[in-house]
């Protein structure tokens, strides 16, 4: 298996980018089912494990993601679910 080459500024971009990422998910506080359920799929990726977690319909679990982003951590989640789906909305 091939790696890709990665420069010293990429990595040092990746390692912002992701430490972002791990800080807005730990710092996260939800206060209403609708937060609870990004969080979730933040920590997971799986809308099945949510769904079954938070005792709530599948359909409810990707009708919140899929919506309008309110906070940094939905549209993130947002755009990689949309990224994830794609080929499957086509």
């Amino acid at each position: 298996m091939a790696s890709k080459f990665i420069t010293l500024d990429r990595a040092r971009k990746e390692i912002t980018r992701l430490q972002y990422y791990v800080n807005l998910v730990e710092a996260y506080e939800p206060i209403n089912l609708e937060q609870e359920i990004i969080l979730e799929y933040a920590k997971t990726s799986s809308i099945p494990e949510v769904s079954k977690k938070l005792n709530v319909s599948y359909e409810k679990v990707v009708e919140v993601i899929s919506s309008k982003g309110k906070d940094d951590l939905h549209k993130i989640m947002r755009s990689w679910y949309m990224y994830k789906t794609k080929p499957k909305r086509r």
